[in-house]
């Protein structure tokens, strides 16, 4: 297997793990009951929108380097 699989691979777990860990911030799995709920809120859709943005950016890079 390549190492650029490998790494590519790994991005999108990062990803994931990313937006897993928003929605477990929004529902209050992460953080204290006493975090106000509209930082949860706030924060959880910050992480979620990284892990959308990570696989994007990803992606987009895979295929640049398959059409090379």
């Amino acid at each position: 297997m390549d190492a650029g699989k490998v790494l590519t691979y790994l991005s999108y777990l990062v990803s994931a793990v990313f937006f897993l860990g928003g929605l477990f911030v929004i529902f209050g799995m992460f953080l204290p009951s006493y975090v106000p709920t509209q930082f949860r809120i706030m924060f959880g859709i910050v992480l979620m929108l990284w892990g959308i943005y990570r696989s994007v950016i990803t992606y987009t890079k895979s295929r640049q380097l398959d059409n090379e």
